[in-house]
């Protein structure tokens, strides 16, 4: 733990523990200017109200400061990253965001020589028909698959190799 974090952290648990103090306080000012004449209520009433905008101030402290905190972070991150990171070859592609039925289906596609017929790929992955042809939309717009009719079926094609 770096020491901003640990001096934000103290922060926090400052401003809660005041905030908790600060609206006991004024708990406690209203329940005893309950028999007290019309004055006094209004006095207590307007303690009441400076604390609570006093409470809502140490919320907006305690957002703000966590914010900063939180930029600071993205901007350690950001300066600690090495310059080059080593990068896929053309024929490799690097994809983190597929989905369970999108990695089933590269999948079989890899098992099948990268090359298959969709009704084949439906009936091998046991997806329905809208839910298969949904899937390979969303491969084909990150470019790792293409599709060719050829007759009444479409061939699904491969085009590069996924890494894991």
């Amino acid at each position: 733990m770096s020491r901003a974090d640990s001096y934000g952290k103290r922060i926090d648990v400052i401003l809660v523990l005041l905030s908790i103090i600060i609206l006991s306080a004024a708990l406690w000012i209203w329940i005893i200017a309950l028999p007290i004449s019309r004055e006094t209520v209004i006095l207590a009433t307007t303690i009441a109200l400076v604390i609570s905008l006093i409470l809502v101030l140490n919320a907006a402290i305690l957002v703000v400061l966590r914010l900063q905190r939180r930029v600071s972070q993205l901007e350690d991150a950001i300066a600690t990253k090495p310059e080059e990171a080593e990068t896929p070859s053309e024929e490799q592609i690097v994809v983190v965001t597929l989905s369970n039925t999108e990695r089933r289906i590269i999948n079989r596609l890899e098992e099948n020589g990268g090359l298959m017929a969709q009704d084949e790929l439906r009936r091998i992955t046991g997806l329905s028909k809208s839910t298969l042809s949904v899937t390979l939309s969303s491969l084909e717009r990150k470019s790792l698959i293409t599709r060719e009719t050829s007759g009444r079926t479409k061939i699904v094609y491969l085009t590069h190799n996924v890494t894991r």
